[in-house]
């Protein structure tokens, strides 16, 4: 239930976007969306606070880390380390298909069809 709409947390609202001046004083941008989802994410908190549950454990799945406040996945190259950006040795086209065979599946199709 919303009890005051002109309420809002500082965090809300932009610093860095105005939107107009009214008498000196910069109109600032702010998100309702934000207003809303902390209003929401309050209301949950007093209602397990007065049911007496505790907050719920964040679990973290595989490949998560936390950075700052957020979760996120860590990516290949913090997970390999450096070796991701070693740089490959460079081979003619030539050496990289010399130890390839002509494919024998036309072969292998026909014992298997007949």
């Amino acid at each position: 239930m919303r009890i005051d709409t002109l309420v809002m947390h500082a965090d809300d609202v932009s610093s860095s976007q105005t939107r107009g001046e009214f008498y000196g004083t910069p109109i600032r941008e702010a998100s309702i969306t934000d207003v809303d989802v902390r209003e929401e994410r309050g209301m949950r908190q007093r209602v397990r606070q007065g049911l007496g549950v505790g907050t719920p454990a964040i679990e973290l799945l595989p490949s998560e880390v936390i950075t700052g406040n957020a979760i996120r996945r860590e990516t290949t190259a913090e997970v390999v380390g450096e070796e991701f950006y070693a740089e490959l040795p460079q081979v003619s086209f030539e050496d990289s298909i010399s130890g390839l065979q002509a494919p024998d599946y036309w072969n292998d199709y026909e014992t298997r069809r007949a």
